[in-house]
């Protein structure tokens, strides 16, 4: 009984020194890389995106699960998926492939306004799973930011 209350409390002690170190900073977005067409449909069109964002923290992690949608200028242009789990290096950039499956309905009615601009606002809401030492946090991603949209342009014209 000795040992399993001595484990107990050293597991606690480990728990709640974990809680006091530096909090965990949200990843710092940079770029959209390689958007590919992987499957086209009548409702649906399903592209592989390549998003790179940069580690701030001073520690790695893994991403294992992130989820999400898409809206450029407000209006609900997509959903995300995490396509593998990704391993993260501190202070460094790291690549997570996504499956982006757009709405090709909201697209068609905003396609005339895609073409006619080169930037548009991209506003990505959705949550992420990181795991580091056996230990896994949900973080919230927000991102908002005025992004040249050629690279979507592409998706819808197809």
């Amino acid at each position: 009984m000795k040992t399993i209350i001595s484990t107990l409390a050293l597991g606690l002690v480990l728990l709640s020194s974990c809680g006091t170190s530096k909090e965990l900073q949200q990843p710092e977005y940079r770029d959209i890389r390689n958007v590919r067409l992987v499957k086209a449909s009548l409702l649906q069109t399903t592209a592989g995106v390549d998003l790179v964002y940069y580690n701030p923290n001073d520690f790695g992690l893994q991403l294992s699960n992130a989820r999400g949608d898409v809206y450029i200028d407000n209006s609900y242009f997509g959903r995300f998926e995490l396509d593998d789990k990704v391993q993260v290096r501190k202070n460094s950039e790291f690549t997570i492939p996504v499956v982006f499956k757009l709405d090709n309905v909201g697209a068609i009615k905003n396609q005339w306004d895609l073409y006619k601009r080169k930037e548009a606002l991209v506003r990505i809401e959705g949550i992420a799973r990181v795991k580091k030492s056996g230990f896994v946090k949900e973080i919230p991603i927000k991102f908002e930011r005025m992004q040249n949209i050629e690279q979507f342009r592409a998706l819808v014209s197809r």
